[in-house]
Protein backbone atom coordinates (compact mmCIF):
# COMPACT_ATOMS: atom_id res chain seq x y z
CA UNK A 1 0.00 0.00 0.00
CA UNK A 2 1.30 3.45 -0.92
CA UNK A 3 0.75 6.32 1.48
CA UNK A 4 -0.52 8.45 -1.39
CA UNK A 5 -3.42 5.98 -1.64
CA UNK A 6 -4.61 7.15 1.80
CA UNK A 7 -6.59 10.23 2.82
CA UNK A 8 -6.60 11.38 6.44
CA UNK A 9 -9.86 13.05 7.45
CA UNK A 10 -9.63 15.25 10.53
CA UNK A 11 -13.16 15.87 11.76
CA UNK A 12 -14.53 18.06 14.49
CA UNK A 13 -14.13 21.48 16.02
CA UNK A 14 -11.24 23.62 14.83
CA UNK A 15 -8.97 25.37 17.36
CA UNK A 16 -6.17 27.53 16.02
CA UNK A 17 -4.66 28.06 19.48
CA UNK A 18 -3.00 25.40 21.59
CA UNK A 19 -5.60 24.16 24.12
CA UNK A 20 -4.66 23.45 27.71
CA UNK A 21 -5.06 19.68 27.21
CA UNK A 22 -3.53 19.15 23.78
CA UNK A 23 -1.66 20.54 20.78
CA UNK A 24 -2.45 23.29 18.31
CA UNK A 25 -3.97 21.86 15.14
CA UNK A 26 -1.02 23.07 13.05
CA UNK A 27 1.26 20.88 15.19
CA UNK A 28 -1.15 17.94 14.90
CA UNK A 29 -0.98 18.29 11.11
CA UNK A 30 2.81 18.52 11.11
CA UNK A 31 3.24 15.36 13.18
CA UNK A 32 0.66 13.39 11.21
CA UNK A 33 2.16 14.33 7.84
CA UNK A 34 5.57 13.25 9.12
CA UNK A 35 4.12 9.88 10.16
CA UNK A 36 2.34 9.26 6.84
CA UNK A 37 4.12 11.31 4.14
CA UNK A 38 2.33 11.65 0.83
CA UNK A 39 -1.14 11.06 2.27
CA UNK A 40 -3.89 13.52 1.34
CA UNK A 41 -5.33 15.51 4.27
CA UNK A 42 -8.90 16.77 4.60
CA UNK A 43 -10.21 18.95 7.41
CA UNK A 44 -13.97 18.59 7.90
CA UNK A 45 -15.35 21.19 10.28
CA UNK A 46 -18.11 23.78 10.66
CA UNK A 47 -19.19 26.75 8.62
CA UNK A 48 -17.75 29.86 10.22
CA UNK A 49 -14.78 28.02 11.76
CA UNK A 50 -11.55 30.02 12.16
CA UNK A 51 -9.38 28.19 9.63
CA UNK A 52 -6.07 29.89 8.71
CA UNK A 53 -5.50 30.32 4.97
CA UNK A 54 -2.00 28.84 5.14
CA UNK A 55 -3.04 25.66 6.97
CA UNK A 56 -1.22 22.62 5.52
CA UNK A 57 -4.30 20.73 4.34
CA UNK A 58 -5.32 19.57 0.86
CA UNK A 59 -9.05 20.22 1.18
CA UNK A 60 -11.41 21.99 3.55
CA UNK A 61 -14.96 20.69 3.99
CA UNK A 62 -17.45 22.93 5.80
CA UNK A 63 -20.85 21.76 7.07
CA UNK A 64 -23.75 23.39 8.90
CA UNK A 65 -23.50 22.66 12.62
CA UNK A 66 -26.39 20.35 13.63
CA UNK A 67 -25.86 21.33 17.26
CA UNK A 68 -25.56 19.19 20.38
CA UNK A 69 -27.97 16.91 22.18
CA UNK A 70 -28.51 16.68 25.92
CA UNK A 71 -25.55 15.25 27.87
CA UNK A 72 -25.01 11.57 27.11
CA UNK A 73 -25.18 10.55 30.76
CA UNK A 74 -27.37 11.59 33.66
CA UNK A 75 -24.22 12.21 35.70
CA UNK A 76 -22.64 14.42 33.03
CA UNK A 77 -22.92 18.06 31.99
CA UNK A 78 -21.05 17.83 28.67
CA UNK A 79 -23.06 18.06 25.45
CA UNK A 80 -23.64 14.90 23.42
CA UNK A 81 -21.97 15.73 20.10
CA UNK A 82 -22.91 12.55 18.25
CA UNK A 83 -24.72 14.39 15.45
CA UNK A 84 -21.81 16.79 15.01
CA UNK A 85 -19.50 13.81 14.65
CA UNK A 86 -21.78 12.08 12.14
CA UNK A 87 -22.23 15.19 9.99
CA UNK A 88 -18.56 16.21 9.88
CA UNK A 89 -17.24 12.68 9.37
CA UNK A 90 -19.74 11.78 6.64
CA UNK A 91 -19.06 15.06 4.79
CA UNK A 92 -15.32 14.44 4.98
CA UNK A 93 -15.72 10.87 3.75
CA UNK A 94 -17.71 12.04 0.73
CA UNK A 95 -14.72 14.16 -0.32
CA UNK A 96 -12.24 11.25 -0.32
CA UNK A 97 -10.91 10.16 -3.73
CA UNK A 98 -8.22 7.71 -2.62
CA UNK A 99 -8.74 3.94 -2.13
CA UNK A 100 -8.17 4.13 1.64
CA UNK A 101 -9.15 6.55 4.38
CA UNK A 102 -8.21 7.32 7.98
CA UNK A 103 -10.70 8.95 10.34
CA UNK A 104 -9.20 11.06 13.13
CA UNK A 105 -10.47 13.71 15.52
CA UNK A 106 -9.00 17.19 15.24
CA UNK A 107 -7.40 16.75 18.67
CA UNK A 108 -5.59 13.48 17.80
CA UNK A 109 -2.51 12.82 15.68
CA UNK A 110 -0.45 9.98 14.26
CA UNK A 111 3.09 9.49 15.56
CA UNK A 112 3.64 6.55 13.20
CA UNK A 113 1.62 4.54 10.69
CA UNK A 114 1.91 1.07 12.20
CA UNK A 115 -1.71 0.40 11.29
CA UNK A 116 -0.59 -0.03 7.66
CA UNK A 117 1.75 -2.87 8.64
CA UNK A 118 -0.83 -4.64 10.82
CA UNK A 119 -3.53 -4.26 8.17
CA UNK A 120 -1.24 -5.58 5.45
CA UNK A 121 -0.12 -8.57 7.52
CA UNK A 122 -3.69 -9.61 8.29
CA UNK A 123 -4.88 -9.02 4.72
CA UNK A 124 -2.18 -11.34 3.39
CA UNK A 125 -3.27 -13.91 5.94
CA UNK A 126 -7.06 -14.00 5.48
CA UNK A 127 -7.86 -11.81 2.43
CA UNK A 128 -10.69 -9.99 4.26
CA UNK A 129 -10.33 -6.64 2.51
CA UNK A 130 -13.20 -4.82 4.20
CA UNK A 131 -12.00 -4.86 7.80
CA UNK A 132 -12.04 -1.62 9.79
CA UNK A 133 -8.91 -1.02 11.84
CA UNK A 134 -10.04 0.62 15.10
CA UNK A 135 -8.41 1.68 18.34
CA UNK A 136 -8.84 -0.38 21.50
CA UNK A 137 -9.77 2.74 23.54
CA UNK A 138 -12.84 2.89 23.82
CA UNK A 139 -13.85 -0.39 22.24
CA UNK A 140 -15.71 -1.83 25.20
CA UNK A 141 -15.48 -5.40 26.47
CA UNK A 142 -19.01 -6.56 27.28
CA UNK A 143 -17.65 -9.22 29.64
CA UNK A 144 -16.45 -6.88 32.37
CA UNK A 145 -17.91 -3.57 33.63
CA UNK A 146 -20.06 -2.06 30.86
CA UNK A 147 -22.20 -4.46 28.85
CA UNK A 148 -22.61 -2.34 25.74
CA UNK A 149 -22.40 -4.44 22.53
CA UNK A 150 -21.01 -2.86 19.34
CA UNK A 151 -19.20 -0.11 21.25
CA UNK A 152 -16.43 0.25 18.63
CA UNK A 153 -14.01 3.11 19.17
CA UNK A 154 -14.41 6.17 16.95
CA UNK A 155 -11.11 7.82 17.92
CA UNK A 156 -9.19 6.28 15.01
CA UNK A 157 -10.44 4.19 12.09
CA UNK A 158 -8.75 3.00 8.89
CA UNK A 159 -10.29 1.01 6.06
CA UNK A 160 -11.10 1.00 2.39
CA UNK A 161 -12.82 4.28 1.61
CA UNK A 162 -16.15 2.74 0.57
CA UNK A 163 -16.26 0.80 3.86
CA UNK A 164 -15.85 3.90 6.02
CA UNK A 165 -18.24 5.85 3.81
CA UNK A 166 -20.88 3.18 4.48
CA UNK A 167 -19.99 3.05 8.19
CA UNK A 168 -20.58 6.79 8.59
CA UNK A 169 -23.80 6.99 6.59
CA UNK A 170 -25.85 7.11 9.77
CA UNK A 171 -29.17 8.84 10.51
CA UNK A 172 -28.83 11.53 13.14
CA UNK A 173 -29.82 10.65 16.69
CA UNK A 174 -33.13 12.27 17.59
CA UNK A 175 -33.55 14.55 20.58
CA UNK A 176 -35.97 12.00 22.07
CA UNK A 177 -33.39 9.20 21.75
CA UNK A 178 -30.84 11.51 23.34
CA UNK A 179 -33.12 11.83 26.40
CA UNK A 180 -34.50 8.28 26.34
CA UNK A 181 -33.73 7.33 29.95
CA UNK A 182 -35.29 10.50 31.30
CA UNK A 183 -38.68 8.94 30.53
CA UNK A 184 -37.87 5.20 30.43
CA UNK A 185 -36.57 2.94 33.16
CA UNK A 186 -33.22 1.24 32.71
CA UNK A 187 -33.41 -2.54 32.39
CA UNK A 188 -33.78 -4.18 35.83
CA UNK A 189 -30.39 -5.89 35.59
CA UNK A 190 -28.52 -2.66 34.71
CA UNK A 191 -25.38 -1.99 36.73
CA UNK A 192 -24.12 1.30 38.14
CA UNK A 193 -22.37 2.33 34.90
CA UNK A 194 -25.26 1.42 32.62
CA UNK A 195 -27.75 3.33 34.79
CA UNK A 196 -25.81 6.53 34.16
CA UNK A 197 -26.92 6.75 30.53
CA UNK A 198 -29.48 9.34 29.48
CA UNK A 199 -29.31 8.50 25.75
CA UNK A 200 -30.92 5.33 24.44
CA UNK A 201 -27.59 4.07 23.09
CA UNK A 202 -23.94 5.00 23.60
CA UNK A 203 -22.48 7.16 20.82
CA UNK A 204 -20.04 4.57 19.46
CA UNK A 205 -22.64 1.82 19.82
CA UNK A 206 -25.31 3.76 17.92
CA UNK A 207 -22.98 4.31 14.95
CA UNK A 208 -21.41 0.83 14.83
CA UNK A 209 -24.66 -1.10 15.15
CA UNK A 210 -26.24 0.83 12.27
CA UNK A 211 -23.39 -0.40 10.10
CA UNK A 212 -23.64 -3.92 11.54
CA UNK A 213 -27.36 -3.99 10.72
CA UNK A 214 -26.53 -3.28 7.07
CA UNK A 215 -24.36 -6.39 7.11
CA UNK A 216 -27.06 -8.57 8.69
CA UNK A 217 -25.77 -8.84 12.26
CA UNK A 218 -28.19 -9.11 15.20
CA UNK A 219 -28.06 -5.84 17.12
CA UNK A 220 -29.19 -4.65 20.56
CA UNK A 221 -32.74 -3.51 21.21
CA UNK A 222 -31.50 -1.51 24.20
CA UNK A 223 -28.22 -0.17 25.58
CA UNK A 224 -27.18 -3.28 27.54
CA UNK A 225 -28.96 -5.94 25.51
CA UNK A 226 -26.74 -9.01 25.94
CA UNK A 227 -29.07 -11.71 24.68
CA UNK A 228 -27.08 -14.73 23.39
CA UNK A 229 -27.84 -13.95 19.74
CA UNK A 230 -26.70 -10.33 20.17
CA UNK A 231 -23.44 -11.27 21.89
CA UNK A 232 -22.81 -14.00 19.31
CA UNK A 233 -23.12 -11.55 16.43
CA UNK A 234 -21.28 -8.80 18.31
CA UNK A 235 -18.31 -11.12 18.70
CA UNK A 236 -18.61 -12.26 15.08
CA UNK A 237 -18.67 -8.62 13.98
CA UNK A 238 -15.48 -7.85 15.92
CA UNK A 239 -13.77 -10.98 14.61
CA UNK A 240 -14.74 -10.66 10.94
CA UNK A 241 -15.23 -6.95 10.30
CA UNK A 242 -12.57 -5.29 12.47
CA UNK A 243 -8.94 -5.35 13.49
CA UNK A 244 -8.63 -3.83 16.97
CA UNK A 245 -5.21 -2.36 17.73
CA UNK A 246 -3.87 -0.73 20.86
CA UNK A 247 -3.22 3.00 20.26
CA UNK A 248 0.56 2.54 20.37
CA UNK A 249 0.26 -0.18 17.70
CA UNK A 250 -1.78 1.88 15.24
CA UNK A 251 0.20 5.07 15.96
CA UNK A 252 -2.64 7.22 17.28
CA UNK A 253 -1.97 9.71 20.09
CA UNK A 254 -4.79 11.47 21.93
CA UNK A 255 -3.14 13.98 24.32
CA UNK A 256 -6.38 14.72 26.17
CA UNK A 257 -6.80 11.07 27.12
CA UNK A 258 -3.20 9.93 27.57
CA UNK A 259 -4.10 8.93 31.13
CA UNK A 260 -6.15 6.04 29.71
CA UNK A 261 -2.95 4.31 28.58
CA UNK A 262 -1.88 3.90 32.22
CA UNK A 263 -5.30 3.19 33.73
CA UNK A 264 -5.57 -0.34 35.11
CA UNK A 265 -9.36 -0.15 35.16
CA UNK A 266 -9.58 0.99 31.53
CA UNK A 267 -7.05 -1.65 30.52
CA UNK A 268 -9.48 -4.24 31.89
CA UNK A 269 -12.65 -2.51 30.71
CA UNK A 270 -11.56 -2.08 27.10
CA UNK A 271 -11.25 -4.68 24.36
CA UNK A 272 -7.52 -4.61 23.66
CA UNK A 273 -5.59 -6.16 20.77
CA UNK A 274 -4.79 -9.18 22.91
CA UNK A 275 -8.54 -9.70 23.45
CA UNK A 276 -9.06 -9.48 19.68
CA UNK A 277 -6.40 -12.15 19.13
CA UNK A 278 -8.09 -14.35 21.74
CA UNK A 279 -11.53 -13.88 20.17
CA UNK A 280 -10.39 -14.60 16.63
CA UNK A 281 -7.85 -17.32 17.39
CA UNK A 282 -5.40 -15.40 15.21
CA UNK A 283 -1.69 -15.88 15.68
CA UNK A 284 0.29 -12.80 16.63
CA UNK A 285 0.76 -10.20 13.91
CA UNK A 286 4.05 -9.22 15.55
CA UNK A 287 7.26 -11.11 16.28
CA UNK A 288 6.07 -12.96 19.37
CA UNK A 289 7.93 -16.02 20.58
CA UNK A 290 6.37 -19.51 20.68
CA UNK A 291 3.62 -19.65 23.26
CA UNK A 292 4.12 -16.03 24.29
CA UNK A 293 0.73 -14.83 23.03
CA UNK A 294 -1.05 -17.89 24.44
CA UNK A 295 0.40 -17.24 27.90
CA UNK A 296 -0.48 -13.54 27.72
CA UNK A 297 -4.05 -14.37 26.63
CA UNK A 298 -4.44 -16.85 29.48
CA UNK A 299 -3.21 -14.29 32.04
CA UNK A 300 -5.52 -11.61 30.66
CA UNK A 301 -8.56 -13.92 30.65
CA UNK A 302 -7.83 -14.86 34.25
CA UNK A 303 -7.54 -11.22 35.31
CA UNK A 304 -10.76 -10.21 33.54
CA UNK A 305 -12.65 -13.16 34.95
CA UNK A 306 -11.64 -12.35 38.52
CA UNK A 307 -12.30 -8.61 38.01
CA UNK A 308 -15.78 -9.31 36.64
CA UNK A 309 -16.60 -11.61 39.56
CA UNK A 310 -15.34 -9.04 42.06
CA UNK A 311 -17.40 -6.34 40.36
CA UNK A 312 -20.56 -8.46 40.48
CA UNK A 313 -19.97 -9.45 44.11
CA UNK A 314 -19.53 -5.80 45.13
CA UNK A 315 -22.84 -4.60 43.63
CA UNK A 316 -24.34 -3.72 47.04
CA UNK A 317 -21.43 -1.30 47.56
CA UNK A 318 -21.54 0.35 44.12
CA UNK A 319 -23.49 3.36 45.37
CA UNK A 320 -20.66 4.27 47.73
CA UNK A 321 -17.88 3.08 45.44
CA UNK A 322 -18.78 5.28 42.49
CA UNK A 323 -20.27 8.38 44.07
CA UNK A 324 -18.47 11.69 43.55
CA UNK A 325 -17.45 12.39 47.15
CA UNK A 326 -14.42 11.93 49.44
CA UNK A 327 -15.94 8.62 50.56
CA UNK A 328 -16.34 7.48 46.96
CA UNK A 329 -12.78 8.46 46.06
CA UNK A 330 -11.46 6.60 49.12
CA UNK A 331 -13.39 3.44 48.23
CA UNK A 332 -12.19 3.63 44.61
CA UNK A 333 -8.57 3.91 45.76
CA UNK A 334 -9.00 0.73 47.74
CA UNK A 335 -10.60 -0.90 44.70
CA UNK A 336 -7.62 0.08 42.53
CA UNK A 337 -5.28 -1.48 45.08
CA UNK A 338 -7.30 -4.67 44.85
CA UNK A 339 -7.08 -4.56 41.05
CA UNK A 340 -3.31 -4.18 41.20
CA UNK A 341 -3.09 -7.23 43.42
CA UNK A 342 -5.29 -9.07 40.92
CA UNK A 343 -3.00 -8.01 38.08
CA UNK A 344 0.02 -9.36 39.94
CA UNK A 345 -1.89 -12.58 40.57
CA UNK A 346 -2.76 -12.86 36.88
CA UNK A 347 0.87 -12.40 35.89
CA UNK A 348 2.01 -15.19 38.19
Amino acid sequence: MRTRDITVIFQGAMKVHRPRDGLAFAEILKRTRKAIPGARVILSTWEGADVPENLAIDELVLSPDPGPLAPLKLTDDKANNINRQIVSTEAGMRAVRTPYAVKLRTDCFLEHAGFIDFHGALLRRDQRANRIVAAAFFTMDTAVFERIPYHLSDWFQFARTEVLQSYWQVPLMTAAAGRFYETHAHAPDSNVFEKRFRAEFAVEQYIAMRYAQKLGYACPSRLNDVRPEVLRDHHRFLADETLVLDPWQCGMVFPKYQWVNDSLMQGINNFMHLDWLALTGQASLEDAGPGEVERAVARRKRLKRVAQRLFDASRPLHGAMFEESPRGRFVRRQLMRAFRLLRNFARA
